[in-house]
């Protein structure tokens, strides 16, 4: 598996088609932060694409090819935030659209997803990104390990860190 930053290296010397790559690598990642943030899936996937349009367009301002991911992070961020600020209110046909699937989903386990993207809402970018790439996007720790360019112990201890940081404020929020 190639790495972010050979990935990068490619999109930089001519092959445009490459950046797809990162997009499909982190789309879902991306979706799931700015969910947590935003709470409405129109504006989320909005906020991934912008994100993702501005990346492209400003890879040249990367620093560092292997810091690829908490860069896109922090450019989903400022998207986010200028979507949160200028917030729509939800259509009635979104509403009900969250209404049916609170009727067709168990409620409990609906409120429970929406509290778990909450909290991992509250983790830091890097651990925000190992979570997701990891249980969102279903990579294996040797995938993320490798297209991070960090070893595989230090990917484990972190995503083992974030994940403890999950289940004590579950524990602490939800169990009581």
């Amino acid at each position: 598996m190639e790495t972010d930053a050979e990935i990068v290296a490619r999109v930089r010397s001519g092959e445009i088609e490459a950046f797809g790559t990162l997009s499909r690598r982190y789309e879902k990642t991306l979706l799931a932060a700015a969910l947590a943030r935003l709470r409405d899936i129109h504006a989320a996937e909005d906020a991934v694409q912008a994100s993702l349009l501005i990346a492209f367009r400003q890879l040249g301002t990367l620093r560092e090819d292997a810091r690829f991911a908490p860069w896109l992070m922090q450019i989903l961020r400022r998207q986010a935030v200028d979507a949160a600020r200028v917030k729509v209110p939800a259509s009635n046909r979104e509403h009900d659209l969250d209404q049916q699937f609170v009727i067709e989903h168990d409620l409990g386990t609906w409120i429970e997803h929406e509290h778990l993207l909450a909290l991992v809402a509250r983790l830091s970018d890097r651990e925000r990104l190992l979570i997701g790439l990891r249980y969102f996007d279903g990579h294996s720790m040797r995938e993320i390990a490798a297209m991070s360019s960090r070893p595989l112990g230090t990917v484990t201890k972190q995503l083992s860190r974030a994940i403890a940081r999950l289940r004590s404020w579950w524990d602490k929020e939800y169990l009581q």
